[in-house]
């Protein structure tokens, strides 16, 4: 008797540790939804890209605590949801703006879906031994997005040198040439 009621108590103690940790994640990701689409509603310029950084600051705090949860299915919409977020909090203008928050709108959506399921899976199975497999996979795949980000990165700058690159040989071709 006295076994079954540890066991008990171990499910369920494991089950509040998980479900605390992915709690805190799902607040961040609501957070950032609730921005998002105030967002979308704003008339204004300045509300509309205020909203999108308020979204963004709370999926990049979602990002910090999606390691603890665990939930490796929720990382690519989440960063999704930040490089989309990242665009409509600085747009060329109103209508990229709300295109780009209503991309991220619906990847933060994807986000809560991974969560839900993800905790509504853990659950229902009660092994927590690919919790720390769970959270590697997580790891790992942040740092290769953010891997990818920076050679994209690279790529831009490259090419932005070699546009500027050209335009000071034209300009020193003026200067040697003034006929050109």
């Amino acid at each position: 008797m006295t076994t079954k009621f540890l066991l008990s108590l171990t499910f369920i103690l494991t089950t509040l540790w998980v479900s605390a940790k992915c709690d805190n994640t799902y607040t961040s990701a609501s957070y950032a939804l609730n921005h998002a689409k105030k967002s979308i509603s704003a008339k204004n310029f300045d509300h509309q890209k205020y909203y999108a950084y308020k979204a963004l600051e709370a999926l990049e705090k979602a990002k910090q605590l999606i390691e603890s949860c665990g939930c490796d299915k929720a990382v690519d919409p989440m960063l999704d949801g930040i490089e989309n977020l990242e665009k409509a909090s600085d747009p060329k203008d109103f209508e990229m703006g709300r295109y780009y928050t209503k991309q991220a709108f619906g990847d933060i959506q994807d986000l809560i879906n991974e969560l839900d399921i993800y905790t509504q899976d853990y659950l229902d199975t009660n092994d927590d031994s690919d919790v720390p497999m769970e959270t590697e996979n997580v790891e790992k795949k942040l740092l290769q997005k953010e891997l990818s980000q920076i050679k994209n990165q690279q790529l831009v700058l490259a090419r932005k040198q070699e546009i500027l690159e050209k335009r000071k040989k034209e300009i020193e071709e003026k200067l040697i040439n003034p006929s050109y």
